[in-house]
């Protein structure tokens, strides 16, 4: 029995702890609050012995100290009871006062009070609780002494000017609070933004390598047994396109890894890539056609970026849809800065011919998230099927360029 007392004395401990744990945070009390009240009742104690003496018409006494340490009590409830703690600090200075004590350290939670209503209760409640507080401090000093006094005549004065600083001071934390949050809300979206544009990137990236993989990948098993110089560079491409989407791969994942160290995060891909993207496309058996007019170079980073992705996912979507052996036409009319225009079209390829491979049918989601880019960089796209001749076509614009 005796071993288990140990155990039993502190879960009774422990027990009390988390009660009155519970009741303060019940009241809203911080533990700022309790050192607040611990100063301001040593500050009595010690101010009203030290300050005592016997010439006064009413010397400080115990009931002098025990009203100080009431009010000091009270400052404790300003968050839950601004009301309670007003109309405590008011009893207890209209009864110091009223009593005929002199001025003294206990007249230190007057002041308090009206600081702290103005900062934690409404406008109406500070202000009101000032009122009452002046009308306190002179019935108290009239009673006390006959007559209005220092006291008195600067009561209300305090009394405002407090609770209408503390009001002031909590309209300014506001405001820094709400500028803070929306900072945040800024900072989250700007985040959001930018895993956006990364899964956009990932998906125009593994989306282009697939459509050359899986071509590639079918005209090698076409041409292996017949044609096995032809399949090994087939299989060459293979290994171009899945080697350049691994490094894209790694450099995404870099970015995120190093995400808050403050990496540098540039576009993946830029105009000045697309000479690269149409030999892989040629390489696949499309005939492409590339009508560069301006300086490509010189358009901003967001436009070039989704410039380039608008021509690889076309490029995509042809290799998918199209018939045998198409012909795209890509035009891009550059006007820097902030001008640009791009249109990608294709005959639709001859229908009477057999592809070496037939690719599953898309999702759609290349051309939404194509869509979502060129308007994410305040740009506008165009896409459908050609009005006459068959085939398909894509023009995005920025600014007031218009395609050749």
């Amino acid at each position: 029995m005796n071993r288990r007392a140990p155990v039993s004395i502190n879960s009774t401990i422990g027990q009390v702890n988390v009660r009155w744990s519970n009741r303060f945070r019940a009241l809203e009390v911080h533990w700022s609050d309790l050192a607040l009240v611990l100063v301001v009742i040593i500050l009595v104690i010690v101010g009203s012995i030290s300050g005592h003496t016997d010439s006064a018409d009413q010397p400080i006494d115990g009931l002098a100290i025990a009203l100080g340490i009431i009010g000091a009590l009270s400052l404790a409830v300003s968050r839950r009871f601004p009301q309670v703690m007003i109309g405590v600090a008011a009893t207890v200075i209209f009864a110091y006062l009223a009593r005929g004590y002199p001025g003294g350290p206990a007249l230190l939670v007057g002041p308090l009070s009206m600081a702290l209503a103005g900062y934690r209760a409404s406008r109406t409640v500070a202000l009101v609780g000032a009122t009452i507080m002046s009308a306190a401090v002179i019935t108290g000093q009239w009673i006390g002494e006959g007559h209005l006094g220092t006291i008195a005549i600067a009561g209300p004065a305090w009394a405002f000017t407090l609770a209408l600083a503390g009001i002031l001071l909590s309209a300014r934390t506001e405001r820094a609070a709400a500028q803070r949050e929306r900072d945040e809300m800024r900072r989250r979206q700007a985040m959001t933004d930018e895993r956006l544009n990364i899964a956009r990137d990932l998906h125009d990236s593994v989306a282009h390598a697939l459509a050359t993989i899986n071509v590639q990948a079918g005209v090698a098993a076409h041409l292996l047994d017949r044609q096995p110089h032809q399949a090994k560079a087939a299989l060459e491409a293979i290994r171009q396109a899945s080697s350049e989407v691994l490094d894209e791969l790694g450099t995404m994942l870099e970015t995120l890894r190093d995400h808050d160290q403050g990496a540098p995060r540039s576009p993946t891909a830029t105009l000045g890539q697309v000479p690269g993207l149409i030999e892989r496309a040629r390489a696949d058996g499309l005939t492409v056609n590339y009508h560069p007019e301006g300086d490509v170079d010189a358009v901003s980073s967001s436009m070039s970026t989704a410039a380039f992705r608008v021509i690889q996912e076309s490029l995509n979507n042809v290799r998918r849809h199209a018939g045998t052996a198409p012909v795209v036409e890509i035009s891009v009319v550059a006007d820097p800065p902030h001008r640009l225009a791009v249109s990608v079209s294709d005959d639709g390829g001859r229908p009477d011919g057999t592809k070496a491979v037939a690719p599953e049918p898309g999702t759609g989601l290349g051309i939404i998230g194509m869509t979502e880019r060129v308007e994410s960089s305040r740009g506008t796209i165009e896409v459908g099927p050609k009005s006459s001749g068959g085939g398909y076509r894509v023009i995005a614009r920025w600014g007031q360029g218009t395609p050749a």
